[in-house]
């Protein structure tokens, strides 16, 4: 939130002088408010629409107040300006929430410090929720006017351009009737496009007309019949659009002149990537928002798998440039072999190969993962003397719930980063696509099964620590996240599997009613890269009434490492919101204090290579103390996990970490067992 914006606030005449408390609160937050009083009967008198106030602060209570009346009079004059009721029965004025009231607070929350904190990130999300809503709408205004200056052109143009839906006209200009020689638009609709093409070209016209992902911007000339009866020959250019939510196909037609073979050629050579042959990133991404798109309106699903090598640049200096070319060359014919003849391959500007797989599933992508997999050794080779090249390999679905390339890009990355980090997953494709399925159904029927599992303090904490956890329950056995939530990441779902923990979480911390619990609450890297997430989050705290302060939420550093600058913004972001942030995985990257600065996380969880055999190992030991000290100094909680023998507990208490979890002090189960373990530091005679 931009805290030098001066936010415009209408606050009520109030007697007791609590309006200027809050002002003097807020300005101390670092707002820039500027204050108007008025008498709260009614709305100042002002032209409707010009955004003029952000705020209103309503104290209820005050003697003749007509709260009703305002309400009423704000919403029949549909001012997008949210009011709060500062009241001291909240019960009282419940009613008025159905009038457009944006909530209602008690005013005792004011004479604490944790109250106050909370009323200043309420009004923040107010201010900041209020301005998303206004970019929204400039932002719909701005489509509006877009759409009405490509109709006033398509109109005007002497071009002929029609839309198309199943072959049928759906809209056509000025021009395209007089290019045809109909008398009008009426005339034009009962005539489907393939009448208007010589019989001769007709399957050549169909092909050009179906083929959705060509490797550039091809042209396709035929002769076209004329009401008249006379034929000409024309060209033909195409592109898939959407109208209303519908998939429509944009035609442009126009006289034959020059050579259009030779037109195709100059299209396909700009869209080609010089060094390796294959289709260039201007073309991938036209072809890849078009994927998204057909996934989107159409329900085709498609797959992008990217494959990546860091020291390609290396083996360049190596080689020069004309064996490099060659080497890339080899790459990208060897890839070629490797897919299916319907895969697109490309490469990115940063050197990334790329496989867009169309209308592919969970199981054919993961059965082309299986086989560029094998094809490591044969890249390997591909090599010059000294040098070695590895790929690492990441895919990542287009679904209805890709938002857009860069998106699906840094979810293939991470997926890389996940595959590197963790062994090959046994299950099978077809099982893979099987719980994919399950998934899907348990979400869309609320039956995801949540367990808590307890992280206990080994120093004296008055808080209650429980890490909430998914499973994907089945007739059978119960799914653990490790078989469906890499899965689920790659086709888009980890937001929704997030979302859903959240709320059920927040449930169960309304339902203990303890303001010591601590949950905290594991992010998909979806989550990361979400634009709506904490808009949505703020809405649910608001709505449970809950502090933001009793979750935790926890990233991996995997994740991070994958795309850094949205895993910053995102960080920045949850801790204006006043979140705790916990790192989990601290130590797998090369620079983990580097990663660490960027997210600036309040825990920490250790990666267990910090652990292993740290009761066998004096020098693990020593490396684990000097790590924790690290941290320590930084201000950071260090928890230690996957704690199997309770004999380790002495050992990290010694290198002072601060919370270990595990299942030999308790296992992840459906309900938390409060005072479970007693408020004391553990020494090592109380283990021993």
């Amino acid at each position: 939130m931009d805290l030098t914006v001066t936010h415009n606030i209408l606050v009520n005449h109030c007697p007791s002088g609590k309006a200027d408390k809050i002002i003097g609160l807020l300005r101390r937050a670092g707002l820039g408010v500027r204050v108007r009083e008025f008498e709260g009967n009614h709305l100042p008198d002002c032209v409707p629409g010009c955004d003029s106030h952000d705020l209103i602060l309503l104290f209820a209570d005050v003697p003749g107040q007509a709260n009703e009346t305002l309400l009423r009079q704000l919403q029949s004059s549909r001012r997008d300006i949210p009011c709060l009721l500062i009241c001291r029965a909240p019960a009282r004025w419940l009613p008025l929430l159905n009038l457009g009231a944006a909530g209602l607070i008690n005013d005792t929350l004011l004479d604490s410090a944790a109250g106050q904190v909370e009323f200043v990130y309420r009004i923040k999300r107010e201010l900041e929720q209020l301005k998303l809503r206004r970019e929204a709408r400039r932002a719909n205004s701005s489509l509006r006017e877009l759409h009405q200056r490509l109709q006033s052109f398509m109109d005007a143009t002497s071009e002929a351009i029609a839309c198309l839906q199943d072959g049928l006209h759906q809209y056509a200009n000025q021009g395209w009737l007089t290019f045809f020689g109909f008398p009008s638009q009426a005339a034009l609709h009962a005539v489907p496009f393939m009448d208007l093409v010589a019989d001769e070209d007709l399957e050549k016209v169909r092909d050009f007309l179906r083929h959705r992902l060509d490797a550039g911007q091809q042209r396709c000339e035929f002769t076209a019949l004329r009401r008249d009866g006379s034929e000409i020959r024309a060209t033909l250019d195409s592109s898939a659009i959407t109208i209303n939510g519908d998939n429509s196909l944009q035609v442009l037609i126009q006289p034959a002149k020059g050579n259009s073979v030779h037109h195709n050629a100059i299209s396909a050579a700009r869209s080609k990537d010089l060094q390796s042959g294959l289709l260039n990133e201007s073309g991938l991404e036209r072809l890849l928002n078009q994927a998204i798109s057909s996934a989107v309106y159409q329900g085709r699903f498609s797959a992008v798998i990217m494959l990546s090598a860091a020291n390609l640049s290396d083996i360049a200096v190596v080689l020069g440039r004309t064996d490099m070319y060659l080497l890339l060359s080899e790459i990208a014919s060897l890839l070629a072999s490797a897919c299916p003849t319907q895969a697109v391959l490309g490469r990115l500007d940063a050197g990334d190969f790329i496989v867009l797989m169309p209308d592919a599933d969970t199981e054919s992508c993961q059965q082309l993962l299986a086989r560029l997999d094998n094809q490591r050794n044969l890249l390997a080779g591909l090599a010059p003397d000294g040098t070695e090249l590895q790929f690492s390999i990441g895919a990542a679905m287009i679904t209805d719930e890709a938002p857009d390339v860069d998106t699906l890009l840094i979810r293939a990355r991470q997926h890389q980063t996940l595959r590197q980090y963790q062994h090959a997953n046994a299950s099978s494709a077809g099982e893979t696509g099987a719980t994919m399925t399950l998934l899907r159904q348990a979400l869309s029927e609320d039956s995801l099964l949540l367990v808590y599992q307890p992280t206990v303090s080994l120093k004296v904490d008055a808080s209650e620590y429980y890490e909430v956890r998914v499973r994907l329950p089945m007739a059978d056995r119960i799914i653990y996240p490790g078989e469906f939530l890499d899965a689920a990441n790659q086709h888009g779902y980890g937001e929704r599997i997030d979302r859903y923990v959240i709320s059920h979480a927040l449930r169960a911390i309304a339902g203990h009613n303890n303001a010591k619990l601590r949950l905290t609450i594991n992010l998909t890297p979806n989550s990361l890269l979400s634009q709506t997430l904490l808009v949505w989050l703020t809405q649910e705290l608001r709505r449970h009434k809950q502090s933001p302060r009793q979750l935790i939420l926890q990233i991996s550093e995997m994740d991070v490492v994958s795309a850094p600058v949205e895993a910053r913004r995102f960080c920045l972001q949850v801790r204006e919101l006043g979140f705790e942030l916990a790192l989990t995985h601290f130590g797998c990257s090369l620079d983990p204090f580097r990663v660490l600065g960027q997210v600036q996380a309040d825990y920490v969880k250790l990666d267990r290579s910090l652990l292993h055999q740290i009761e066998l190992d004096a020098d693990q030991r020593e490396r684990l103390h000097d790590v924790v000290s690290t941290l320590h100094a930084q201000g950071v909680r260090v928890i230690a996990p996957m704690v199997e023998d309770i004999e380790v507990l002495p050992l990290l208490w010694q290198c002072n970490v601060n919370f270990v979890q595990g299942n030999c002090l308790q296992q992840p189960e459906q309900s938390m067992e409060f005072g479970l373990f007693k408020t004391e530091e553990i020494s090592l005679d109380s283990v021993g």
